[in-house]
């Protein structure tokens, strides 16, 4: 089998309503994710996606696109998609990095293999371990009432996990939604708090501390990504388990993490570090040290969430709480038939081949900025 050529789409979907992160990531109005269709001599075709955030990810859609046609896509022409190892072995050859632009590729390869095979992906990557995996919501920053009241509806919904995002506001701003929300919900609910780099690590010490009393499953990356001696000093001095997100990207990223036990939980989001392949690398070295993963998420559409929740179905290493697998929910639309597996708070996994979603191709026309074909 072989690659014939390759298609490019950048789409960009609004959200349902403004997203606000963290100070350094600031408020999210849409979407901008690069699909890609790879197809093949034998007729097979598969779909990927990357969901790229500049002040997060460092790539943008415009770098992901000149990439992927200039560089990418030209190198895996005549490959065999079959031998994932040598499509990332290629892609590693002609440009250094570019992570999210390799995910896409990925991700359509594994698509196609599954296809190939007649198996849905998790088959390929040792078996299912599960029929559903518990999701859950978040909660941009905004009024104290205003959170308490949609993690009313969610909790009403079945989500027993939720994340709140901090970091843009002061502390005890910050303090007070936490407690607003706690108090809403009551102690049936996992709270995750999540800074996106937001604080110094004074401040991120300070902030768990204070909250500490209203049972926070999580803190997610307090400080900046290069910080890791910043990460280590508030494990040093927090009771709440610590997670990291952006400061994993490699499997070197994790090996630093780990060599210096700077967290306990992995942020494993499957665009982020260069599709399923290397994703996977990461899990199964934090199994080995005893590291749990949370399936976290950019903002997504369905093809990305899909290539992830394969992978979640097939980890021994989950963290026991609620995964990210909720993020087509928050987008006006859903370019794929992925969300209609969500429901009562968890999401259920299916035995279909590939990826095992429908893709609605005139969502994704609907939603086109632009597009390219490289053959």
């Amino acid at each position: 089998m072989k690659i014939l050529k390759v298609s490019v789409k950048h789409i960009k979907v609004p959200l349902k309503k403004p997203y606000s992160l963290s100070k350094v990531v600031g408020t999210i109005k849409n979407t901008e994710p690069i699909i890609v269709r790879i197809v093949t001599d034998k007729g097979i075709w598969g779909i990927g996606e990357t969901d790229p955030l500049q002040l997060f990810t460092e790539e943008t859609p415009e770098t992901i696109k000149m990439i992927l046609e200039k560089y990418i896509c030209p190198a895996i022409l005549g490959l065999n998609p079959l031998n994932i190892a040598n499509i990332h072995k290629r892609m590693d050859q002609v440009v250094k990095g570019n992570y999210l632009a390799k995910a896409a590729i990925d991700i359509a390869c594994y698509d196609i293999i599954g296809k190939y095979a007649n198996l849905p992906i998790h088959s390929l990557l040792g078996g299912r371990l599960r029929e559903e995996i518990p999701i859950m919501w978040s909660l941009g920053s905004d009024l104290p009432e205003k959170n308490a009241e949609e993690a009313i509806k969610v909790k009403e919904q079945g989500y027993r996990s939720i994340m709140i995002k901090v970091g843009a506001l002061s502390i005890s701003d910050d303090i007070e939604r936490v407690k607003a929300i706690r108090n809403a919900v009551g102690r049936e609910c996992s709270l995750i708090v999540d800074a996106n780099q937001g604080w110094d690590t004074h401040s991120a010490i300070r902030f768990a501390k204070l909250v500490e009393e209203y049972s926070i499953s999580l803190f997610e990356q307090p400080v900046p990504y290069w910080d890791i001696a910043g990460m280590v000093k508030i494990r040093q001095n927090i009771s709440i388990p610590l997670s990291a997100d952006e400061s994993l990207f490699t499997i070197n990223d994790a090996k630093a993490l780990i060599e210096k036990k700077a967290v306990d939980v992995f942020s494993i989001k499957v665009c982020k570090h260069g599709g399923i392949y290397k994703a996977k690398e990461i899990m199964d070295l934090a199994k080995t040290f005893g590291i749990s993963c949370m399936m976290n998420s950019m903002i997504e559409e369905g093809i990305t969430q899909a290539a992830s929740l394969h992978l979640g179905a097939s980890s021994n290493n989950l963290w026991k709480f609620g995964h990210a697998y909720f993020s087509p929910l928050r987008l006006k639309e859903d370019i794929t038939d992925y969300s209609m597996s969500i429901g009562k708070g968890s999401i259920k996994i299916n035995d279909q081949s590939g990826l095992g979603i429908h893709i609605f191709d005139e969502k994704i026309e609907k939603y086109k900025v632009d597009e390219v074909t490289i053959s």
